[in-house]
């Protein structure tokens, strides 16, 4: 019953935040998002390094913060450019104070993309003129595909999807996920939109089933490798901001690049 009623909450907020087509309202969102998934990150991954929080938490949320002031991709990517390259300056530095300089080197960089850059993306997708329709499109994706994929799994899995990463994921879930989140997604971008390329809506919302999928076994991975259950406990129920973001955080991206460069028409 918490996680029903922790879910509601979220994606009724998450609605209303789109509806509300508010960009500083999404701006000061997304950016505190990426702040306690950056934290979440550094606590799961860096915690040894406690030392460095301040810092490595500064550069994993710059790019967002770009992309909110400015609405410039190429500012982003060169803000984006400039975390690493500091954190490999910290890295070398500070060498002899790290337990492992190499791993944190590592880690700092993926963590920057992944809590830094992709929700930079997020943001520069909501700067589209129609960016609440496309996120809506793309919550329809995650949210339709979770939920056919769960119940189909239930009723129907029998062939284990990624056992070593996520035993609970079937073959037939995955299958119904995908037929599920490009059925609805379809029917709401036929709503939404004015002129619709039905064939391209469709190969954008698969694809983009698959990469939801790719985005959580990568969470999973993540919290595996770590040997931790859940990335933190904001949201009772789900666990962390990452527990419930791993699909959209690899989604959006492509979506905005898909978006930008007119692959619907």
């Amino acid at each position: 019953m918490k996680r029903i009623i922790t879910g509601l909450l979220a994606a009724s907020a998450w609605l209303a935040l789109l509806y509300s087509r508010s960009f500083p309202l999404f701006w000061l969102t997304i950016i505190l998002i990426s702040l306690i998934a950056a934290f979440e990150f550094f606590t799961i991954c860096l915690r040894k390094e406690e030392s460095f929080l301040r810092p490595v938490l500064l550069f994993l949320v710059l790019p967002p913060v770009m992309a909110a002031w400015f609405q410039n991709a190429q500012l982003v990517f060169a803000v984006y450019t400039a975390s690493l390259i500091l954190l490999s300056c910290l890295a070398v530095l500070q060498a002899s104070r790290m337990q492992a300089p190499f791993d944190f080197l590592l880690k700092s960089v993926f963590g920057t993309t992944y809590v830094g850059l992709f929700p930079a993306l997020i943001l520069l997708l909501m700067a589209d003129p129609d960016g609440a329709k496309w996120l809506l499109f793309l919550t329809t994706i995650t949210a339709a595909s979770d939920t056919g994929a769960y119940f189909t799994g239930k009723s129907l899995g029998k062939h284990k999807l990624c056992p070593s990463i996520s035993p609970g994921k079937t073959v037939e879930g995955f299958i119904g996920g995908m037929l599920c989140g490009t059925l609805f997604s379809v029917l709401v971008a036929l709503a939404l939109f004015d002129q619709v390329n039905i064939f391209r809506f469709i190969a954008a919302a698969m694809a983009l089933t698959v990469i939801g999928v790719v985005g959580d076994l990568i969470e999973s991975l993540l919290k595996r490798s770590m040997g931790v259950k859940d990335s933190g406990s904001i949201l009772p129920g789900h666990g962390g901001i990452l527990d419930r973001a791993d699909s959209l955080l690899l989604t959006a991206p492509v979506l905005y690049y898909l978006v930008t460069y007119n692959f619907f028409g």
